[in-house]
C-alpha cells in the first residue's frame, strides 16, 4: 500500500506564521504551485493561495505586513499514513488542489498536490474509451481577452468569472497565449505596473488538444509538460473550453470508488480461502459491531454473529481485548475460550477517513494446548518455550504476508480486469449502434472467457504456491526461483525494477520443501522491492547468481537499494527487528527465513552491505 507521506513535498511549501506577504509571494514563486502553509510550532494554522492574494492585490499597499491575517482559507489536512487512494475523495469533495499532511500529533509533514496523484492512479481508472468531449460540462466555455488589454483588465476578468487562467487572443480571435494567476502574482511581486500590456506576462504557445482526443493522451501531455490546464478545440479549430486537472479528477472520482470496491471484494474472496478465521468489526462511536466474517470464521462461530456486538462472541473478554488493541493499535495471541475450544486472537485497529475498524485473526489452538499439557512432564521448559515461540511467530508471518499476497494478486488481475471492462464497453457500444451481430458477440465472449481463464489460473497458481509441503522432496532450485519471481513480477514491473539472473537451469537441485524455500525467496524479493521503491536512483535492479561450492548450492542475492542501516544489520535476523515499521513491517520475514534455511534446508543465510545495497548469501546442500 502506498501512503501519502511517500509522495509528499516537504520543502518550500511552508513558512512560519510570522512571515510577511512579500515572503509568502516569493515562496509561491519558488515552489511554482501557488500555495504556502503557515505554521506555529510546527502545526498548520493557515494556508495562503495565489487566488487569495490576487483578490486583494490592487488594495495591498504594504507587502511587508504579516500574512497570517489574510489566511482565511480553511486548512484541509490528512494523516500522512493514509493510503494514496483516500486523497482523491478529499480533494474532489472539498474542491481543492492540495492536501496538507500531518502526523499523529497534528504536526505538519508535507503537502500533496492534485497533479501528484495522476502518477498513482490505477491504469484501469482512466484507461477506457473516454474522449476529451466526455469530460466537458455542457456550459463549458473559454474566457479570453484581447492582447491589447492590460494586466489590470485580466485581473478584473478573473475576478468576475472566477477563473484562474485567461486565453489571450489577437485581433482575429486566434489564441496567442495564456495568462494564469501565477503570472499575475509574479508581476505583482516584482512591482510591475498593472497598466502594462498583457503581452508582458502571457505564456506562449498555448498547449491545446482536440475534443476527439483520448483522455489518456491528455493526462500524459499534462504530466509530461508539467501543466495543469490545456485548451480544448473543436475539430474545426474553434476554441471550446479549458480543461484542468480538477475537471478530470471530478470525472474519474466514481471510477476510483469502483476500483477500490473491486479490490475490496477480491481481497475478501481471497480471505475466504485462508485457513484462519478472520473477523472484521466496525468501531463506531460508543459501540462495535461484527461486520464481516470469512468462511472459516463462520464454520467456527456460526453466521448468527453478523451485525452483533463482539461481546456475543467473547463475552466480557471482548472488553479486555478492545482495551489492549485501543492502547497499542494491535493485539497478539489474546487467548479466549469460545464454545469449549481455545482460540488465540491477533489483529489490528485501523482508521480510514470516516471510521475505525478492527480486523481479528482467530486461531484454534485447542489441539496445541492439549499436546502441550501432555508433554509438560517430558520436555524441558526451555524447549517447550522455543516451540511455542516459533509457532506464534509463524502465525505472525502469515498475517504479515497476507496483505502482500493480496497485493500481488491484485497486480496480476489488473490488466485482465481492464480488458474485461473494455469488452463490456465495446459490446454496449456495438448494441447502441446496431453493430452487434452473432459473430462479433461470439468473438468478444471468447476473448472474455480467455481473460477469466487467466484470472482463475492466477488464483490456482497462488493457492498451490502458498500450500506448504509436509514431506521432503528433491526440487529444482532454479524452477523455485523463477516461480517466486513470477509471483511478484507485477509489483517489480510497477516500480521499474529489473531482475538480473545469472543461473543455469537443470544444474541445481536441493532436498526440502520447495514451497518453504520459495517463501524465503519471496521474503528477499519483497524486501528488495520495498527498499528499491524508496530510492531515487534511475536504474533499480536485483541481481541473483547461483553457483556450487564443495557440494553446496550458493545463492547470492543483492540489490542497489542502499543497504541496511549499520545499527540494524547485526540484529536483522532477530524477531521483531524491521526496517519497515512505518510502512507496516513486523520483523518476522527474515527471522522465519533463517529458521527455514537452518532447520528445514540444513543450510545458512547471511547478509552484508555492498557498495550499492544489501547482499544476502544462502548456502544449502546440493541434492
Amino acid at each position: 500500500m502506498t501512503v501519502l507521506a511517500s509522495i509528499a513535498h516537504k520543502k518550500k511549501f511552508s513558512m512560519e506564521s510570522t512571515a510577511s506577504l512579500s515572503d509568502v509571494m516569493a515562496c509561491m514563486l519558488e515552489n511554482k504551485n501557488g500555495s504556502v502553509v503557515l505554521l506555529e510550532n510546527g502545526y498548520p494554522v493557515g494556508i495562503v493561495t495565489e487566488g487569495l492574494i490576487l483578490a486583494l492585490l490592487e488594495n495591498i499597499s504594504d507587502f511587508a505586513q504579516p500574512v497570517l491575517s489574510l489566511a482565511v482559507t480553511p486548512v484541509i489536512t490528512a494523516n500522512k499514513n493514509r493510503p494514496v487512494e483516500s486523497a482523491f475523495d478529499l480533494i474532489v469533495s472539498n474542491n481543492i488542489r492540495r492536501l496538507v499532511l500531518v502526523d499523529d500529533t497534528g504536526q505538519y509533514v508535507g503537502m500533496v498536490l492534485q497533479e501528484d496523484l495522476f502518477g498513482f492512479l490505477e491504469e484501469d481508472v482512466y484507461k477506457v474509451d473516454l474522449k476529451v468531449l466526455d469530460m466537458l460540462a455542457h456550459d463549458a466555455h473559454v474566457v479570453s481577452i484581447n492582447a491589447s488589454k492590460t494586466l489590470h483588465d485580466v485581473l478584473e476578468v478573473m475576478r468576475q468569472t472566477r477563473v484562474g487562467s485567461v486565453i489571450v487572443t489577437d485581433a482575429e480571435g486566434e489564441e496567442t497565449g495564456i495568462v494564469t494567476e501565477k503570472d499575475i502574482l509574479s508581476a505583482g511581486y516584482y512591482g510591475m505596473d498593472l497598466a502594462q500590456s498583457v503581452r508582458k506576462v502571457m505564456s506562449s504557445p498555448v498547449m491545446s488538444v482536440s475534443t476527439e482526443d483520448a483522455i489518456t493522451d491528455v493526462i500524459s501531455l499534462m504530466r509530461r509538460s508539467n501543466i495543469r490546464r490545456v485548451l480544448v478545440k473543436e475539430t474545426n479549430g474553434d476554441m471550446r473550453a479549458l480543461l484542468t486537472n480538477r475537471d478530470i479528477f471530478k470525472h474519474i472520482k466514481g471510477n476510483v470508488a469502483r476500483m477500490l470496491e473491486i479490490k475490496l471484494r477480491h481481497a475478501k474472496e481471497i480471505m475466504d480461502l485462508l485457513p484462519e478465521a478472520i473477523i472484521e468489526i466496525f468501531d463506531v462511536p460508543g459501540h462495535q459491531v461484527i461486520h464481516w466474517m470469512n468462511r472459516k470464521a463462520k464454520e467456527h462461530f456460526g453466521e448468527g454473529l453478523l451485525e452483533q456486538s463482539p461481546q456475543a462472541l467473547l463475552g466480557e473478554r471482548w472488553i479486555r481485548l478492545y482495551e489492549a488493541i485501543e492502547e497499542n493499535w494491535q493485539v497478539e495471541h489474546f487467548s479466549a475460550v469460545v464454545g469449549g475450544r481455545n482460540f488465540e486472537f491477533s489483529g489490528t485497529l485501523s482508521k480510514n477517513i470516516n471510521s475505525r475498524y478492527v480486523k481479528l485473526i482467530a486461531t484454534d489452538v485447542t489441539g496445541h494446548e492439549m499436546m502441550k499439557q501432555q508433554l509438560q512432564e517430558e520436555v524441558r521448559d526451555e524447549i517447550q518455550l522455543r516451540q511455542e515461540q516459533e509457532y506464534l511467530m509463524m502465525q505472525q508471518s502469515r498475517l504479515a504476508s497476507m496483505g502482500e499476497m493480496i497485493g500481488h494478486i491484485a497486480h496480476q488481475w489488473r490488466q485482465p480486469l481492464a480488458q474485461l471492462g473494455g469488452i463490456f464497453m465495446n459490446l454496449e457500444s456495438a448494441q447502441a449502434f446496431g453493430e452487434l451481430d452473432e459473430a462479433y458477440l461470439q468473438k468478444k465472449i471468447a476473448h472474455g472467457n480467455e481473460m477469466i481463464k487467466y484470472m482463475s489460473q492466477t488464483i490456482d497458481d497462488f493457492r498451490l504456491f502458498f500450500t506448504p509441503s509436509e514431506c521432503l522432496e528433491r526440487f529444482d532450485v532454479v524452477l523455485a526461483l523463477r516461480q517466486a519471481i513470477n509471483i511478484v513480477s507485477a509489483g517489480l514491473d510497477y516500480h521499474h525494477i529489473e531482475v538480473k539472473l545469472n543461473v543455469k537451469p537443470g544444474e541445481f537441485f536441493a532436498r526440502g520443501s520447495a514451497s518453504e524455500f520459495a517463501q524465503v525467496l519471496l521474503n528477499l524479493l519483497n524486501n528488495a522491492k520495498d527498499a528499491l521503491s524508496e530510492t531515487d536512483s534511475g536504474e533499480r535492479y536485483i541481481h541473483i547468481a547461483l553457483s556450487k561450492e564443495n557440494n553446496e548450492n550458493v545463492l547470492l542475492f543483492s540489490d542497489n537499494g542502499g543497504g541496511i542501516a549499520p545499527a540494524v544489520l547485526p540484529e536483522i535476523f532477530k524477531p521483531h527487528v524491521s526496517t519497515k515499521h512505518q510502512t507496516g513491517g513486523t520483523g518476522i520475514g527474515l527471522y522465519m527465513s533463517q529458521l527455514i534455511m537452518e532447520q528445514k534446508m540444513k543450510g545458512s543465510i547471511n547478509v552484508c552491505n555492498s557498495e550499492k545495497g544489501a547482499c544476502f548469501t544462502l548456502r544449502f546442500p546440493s541434492a
